[in-house]
């Protein structure tokens, strides 16, 4: 058992407790209190916390770590299969590199659990997958498997098979691949659904998925009408659950999005790419969706934005962009857990919940802070700065 006591405890869903204590028994939260907590110790590990803000893991909603090398050459960057513009049977997990040195930054950083998966090149990239950044064998750092099938429209598929002088070179064709694609998947779906005999067809197990509402489909898009288009087909023609990624232009059609009941995973607002689509990027977006109505998580969109700078950005849509502390918290821990669809175990601090818990000496938003304390799964990795 592990009992930390004297923390200012940054619930997330139920609160701050000034002096905070928490017990934990195996991998999980057993009890989380501004009482004191009496233990046996000789059989439990104390931590003393006077003095510290603890909080629970922060969760990078949209990366591509350890599928596109932080270091390395051409023949690191597996993220994106550009021979077809619709590959939904790729998966994500065969081509992660847990031994990535950006999986440790994330760690250090107290990013204990990241999305992460295919790029933008295709229409249709690709499974995506939940996973912790703590670990050396991929499949057992794995929380959720699929967790997502990548999807993008705007500039990314169009100058990718332009290049090539292939559809869709017009967001016209993006949409007809999408659209086709969805069709041959319902079809697919709709026969295995009734019993009846289909050819078995790897891109379409992936559809099938979709359709069956375990995963959603993850879109890229930044332009506003990219992201209706998006709505319109996934949505509104074939009935299918979706999150927005990137979203530069979203708070544009906020309101649209609030009604529509769709997420929108938000940035890399630290970018500074030369790309059109991005330039509405702003600090203050976020706060103009999450007053909307629209829940919101933040992204790194690693490597485009090292991962190690995800709370420097953090601290910049709360203060530079207004939303303040309190609520940019929420869209680095319990917004992404329940866009992931992991917020029964992950997000916040609250009994019954895994013990991933990170220290600070001070507000993490700081650009001096720096996790003094990582507890992954009940376990201290990292305590004093230092890994056990």
């Amino acid at each position: 058992m592990l009992l930390i006591k004297n923390a200012k405890v940054y619930t997330v869903t139920q609160g701050v407790l000034e002096n905070g204590n928490i017990l934990i028994e195996g991998n999980r939260i057993k009890r989380v209190s501004s009482e004191k907590i009496d233990v046996d110790e000789t059989n439990t590990k104390v931590l003393d916390a006077q003095g510290k803000l603890i909080f629970p893991s922060f969760i990078d909603a949209h990366t591509h770590l350890g599928t596109f090398s932080l270091e390395g050459t051409e023949m690191d960057k597996d993220g994106n299969e550009m021979t077809n513009p619709a590959t939904p049977g790729l998966r994500a997990i065969d081509s992660i590199n847990p031994y990535d040195p950006a999986f440790q930054e994330a760690f250090e950083t107290g990013f204990e659990i990241v999305f992460t998966g295919a790029g933008s090149g295709n229409v249709i990239g690709g499974l995506s997958v939940v996973m912790k950044t703590y670990g050396k064998i991929v499949d057992e750092m794995v929380i959720r498997n699929p967790a997502g099938l990548k999807c993008a429209f705007g500039e990314n598929p169009k100058r990718v098979y332009s290049s090539k002088n292939q559809l869709p070179t017009t967001r016209m064709g993006t949409a007809k691949v999408f659209r086709e694609t969805l069709f041959k998947g319902k079809s697919y779906y709709e026969k295995k659904k009734r019993g009846e005999k289909v050819d078995f067809d790897l891109n379409m197990e992936s559809l099938y998925l979709v359709f069956d509402h375990q995963i959603p489909l993850r879109i890229h898009s930044h332009r506003a009408d990219d992201i209706v288009t998006a709505v319109r087909i996934a949505k509104h023609e074939f009935g299918l659950d979706v999150v927005i990624e990137h979203g530069t232009d979203s708070a544009k059609i906020r309101d649209f999005l609030a009604k529509e009941n769709i997420p929108v995973i938000l940035g890399p607002i630290l970018d500074v790419s030369p790309k059109v689509e991005t330039k509405p990027n702003s600090f203050e977006n976020p706060k103009k969706l999450v007053d909307a109505g629209v829940k919101v998580a933040l992204m790194t969109d690693h490597p485009v934005v090292s991962i190690g700078f995800a709370l420097i950005q953090a601290g910049l849509v709360a203060y530079e962009g207004g939303l303040g502390f309190d609520e940019t918290l929420r869209l680095i821990t319990i917004n992404p857990a329940q866009i992931l669809k992991i917020d029964n175990d992950y997000g916040s601090i609250e009994e019954g919940k895994i013990a991933n818990l990170v220290m600070f000496d001070k507000n993490p938003f700081s650009v001096t802070s720096k996790a003094n304390t990582v507890i992954l799964e009940g376990n201290v990795i990292i305590e004093g700065g230092k890994y056990v």
